[in-house]
């Protein structure tokens, strides 16, 4: 859809997709056979052979905020891609007016659902719910998102109530510290030369002082308290941990999430990536591949090239 209509679905989340069985609805009980689905994209035939159980095709719904014009890519993001809040992209808070729109927000999202999925449990702002943005931190994101620079971000944040009086979501604020503590602050800070108030107000509140007169933010000892029970790289939270040794155990599974939740768009995993993964690597259909002569085989071939 993406490649032929230049849909960008703009809310990915498990939530919004549903499961539809794959058996055959005229076979009961024991007798049915397994389910083969076939999926042929490029080059390559993805193949999934499923006992019925667990037969289901994966679809992905809601699709009240896609867009499908490509002449939008590479525009200035707007409202209407602040859909599910706890969902957006680091380089929408992070550069304002100046984040584009494209494909990056529905790989980012892709990347929290592998995310979820790997924990076993729940969305990650579930499990870091007890992790708000410090107030230092806070209170500088707000000063930077009320500019002009980050109009878009003030229209989502702050509204008036009937009375007039200005009101704040600060989901937001949340939402990009939870992504620091979980995926760690990167170290190539992208477009700090032209758009870097963000990564300043995180570098100055959540890092080491840089020179021997600076004093240390009280948010730092915050940050690094937080660090150590949700970071995927060494949390000591149960469900992290678990979702960590998962994504270790799987060839592939560490390097594609953290390429999916790359906060910089432009290094960010794209679908090809994803299909061209080691991790996807593991469906490949080669020329040995056998099926049971009971099997329900289904294929969908029609974006294969070869």
């Amino acid at each position: 859809a993406g490649d032929r209509f230049g849909l960008k679905h703009y809310d990915v989340k498990l939530l919004n997709f549903f499961l539809q069985s794959a058996k055959d609805p005229t076979i009961t009980g024991k007798e049915h056979p397994h389910v083969v689905l076939r999926y042929g994209v490029g080059s390559h035939i993805f193949r999934l052979r499923m006992h019925p159980a667990s037969a289901h095709i994966a679809k992905l719904a809601d699709y009240g905020t896609s867009v499908t014009r490509t002449d939008t890519d590479g525009q200035p993001v707007s409202l209407g891609q602040f859909t599910t809040l706890e969902n957006t992209p680091p380089d929408f808070l992070i550069l304002g007016n100046a984040a584009e729109q494209g494909y990056g927000h529905d790989c980012f999202g892709l990347g929290l659902c592998m995310l979820h999925l790997f924990t076993g449990h729940g969305p990650y702002e579930e499990i870091l719910d007890e992790v708000v943005c410090p107030a230092n931190l806070k209170g500088k994101l707000r000063k930077i998102w009320k500019q002009k620079s980050h109009n878009v971000i003030r229209s989502v944040i702050f509204d008036n109530d009937e009375n007039g009086t200005e009101i704040e979501d600060e989901t937001l604020y949340d939402t990009l510290y939870r992504f620091l503590v979980l995926f760690g602050i990167p170290e190539k800070q992208f477009d700090m030369k032209k758009h870097g108030k963000v990564w300043r107000a995180l570098n100055s509140t959540l890092l080491p002082p840089s020179g021997p007169r600076s004093r240390k933010c009280p948010d730092m000892d915050v940050f690094n308290r937080d660090r150590k029970k949700f970071s995927l790289a060494d949390g000591t939270d149960k469900r992290i941990a678990a979702a960590r040794q998962r994504l270790l155990e799987m060839d592939g599974a560490m390097e594609l999430l953290l390429l999916l939740v790359s906060f910089d768009p432009k290094t960010r995993a794209t679908p090809l990536d994803v299909i061209n993964s080691e991790f996807m690597g593991q469906l490949i259909e080669d020329d040995g591949a056998f099926y049971c002569e009971e099997d329900i085989v289904k294929s969908y071939t029609a974006y294969l090239t070869n």
